[in-house]
């Protein structure tokens, strides 16, 4: 297992975020980078959202953030039961793409929710076969389809 290390995201980060939102690799999945740059910053301070950079030997390469399922009125999650932390992520490092580093550090950072949280869950876009690769990898295992507000398709996957 890796040493991966995760802190908060500071408003110092944002050009990182803004940089790794703007590569193509991301953006299939987190379109408009500008958006997604001021919902970072407008929940920096939300303590209903925890968001993480991700980093290996000091390099950081990857976001993460996770929040509880009931926080936010996604319907995709209305099922769950109460406590169930939800998380979502990209690596924004190209260099660190396809290694296995994805699956390693959701694994470890569920390994910590789990310290707190009965359950765990993601939601990646049923077409996005690549994430609903890496949570597998990290113990993840398919529970159900379900829609999203504006009515894309995901699959909840959940780490008991």
């Amino acid at each position: 297992m890796r040493n991966y290390t995760f802190r908060r995201l500071t408003e110092a980060d944002l050009p990182l975020m803004r940089r790794w939102l703007q590569t193509a690799h991301v953006k299939i999945w987190w379109p408009d980078a500008e958006q997604q740059v001021a919902l970072m910053q407008q929940d920096m301070n939300n303590q209903e959202i925890n968001m993480w950079v991700v980093s290996l030997i000091d390099r950081p390469f990857a976001y993460l953030h996770d929040h509880d399922a009931r926080s936010f009125g996604m319907p995709q999650y209305a099922d769950l039961p109460p406590a169930t932390r939800v998380l979502s992520t990209f690596v924004g490092d190209e260099n660190f793409t396809g290694q296995g580093h994805a699956a390693g550090y959701v694994d470890a950072h569920v390994r910590d929710l789990r310290l707190k949280y009965p359950m765990i869950a993601v939601a990646p876009n049923t077409t996005d076969t690549h994430a609903i690769g890496v949570y597998t990898k990290a113990g993840f295992m398919k529970r159900r389809l379900a829609p999203t507000r504006d009515g894309r398709l995901v699959q909840v996957m959940t780490h008991l």
